[in-house]
């Protein structure tokens, strides 16, 4: 590994993007332990690869696709050796995944979960972290349109669970029926 001078500015910059990446790593692996463990493995890359990195250009792009790739490259390998499990066979084994009630983050947050990932990463990019749809489709290396059609398919999707979700019955308080 190759030892290059890390400056002080870039490395408080690096930390200042940590939120945003720890939320964008969130998005990806649905899950928040697994989420701090890319950021960290991404992180790492980043700091590898410094010499690539080039000053003037937007570091919080450039630590997006590290963490996209990086994701990417995690997702193939556990494949590989067979240790993914979807959310349906999750929930066909009777393991405990998020639900939502009244709480509106905890439904986003499940709703977010159900959407496919190339989706999901497009939403997480432009709606929360707020990028253009032409800076998200440069993180996710496709076309500008991909990442619109994306976006409308996501917000359509999670209309669709939150328009199902307000069609549930209330529970009848005054006599306890469900």
């Amino acid at each position: 590994m190759q030892t290059h001078r890390f400056d002080p500015a870039l490395r408080d910059e690096m930390s200042r993007l940590l939120p945003r990446i720890l939320r964008f790593a969130r998005s990806l692996t649905r899950d928040a332990a697994a989420a701090e463990d890319l950021v960290q493995n991404a992180y790492m890359k980043a700091v590898e690869s410094l010499a690539q990195f080039t000053p003037g250009t937007r570091l919080d792009s450039w630590m997006f696709k590290i963490v996209q790739n990086t994701w990417i490259d995690e997702k193939r390998r556990a494949q590989r050796s067979g240790n993914v499990i979807s959310l349906q066979d999750a929930r066909d084994a009777g393991m405990p995944v998020q639900g939502h009630g009244g709480n509106d983050r905890v439904f986003l947050r499940a709703a977010l979960a159900t959407l496919p990932a190339d989706q999901r990463s497009a939403l997480t990019l432009v709606l929360i972290e707020g990028y253009s749809y032409r800076e998200a489709a440069e993180i996710l290396k496709v076309p500008d349109g991909t990442v619109m059609s994306r976006v409308a398919r996501a917000r359509r999707a999670l209309v669709d669970l939150h328009d199902a979700d307000l069609a549930v019955p209330p529970r009848d308080i005054k006599r306890g029926i469900p």
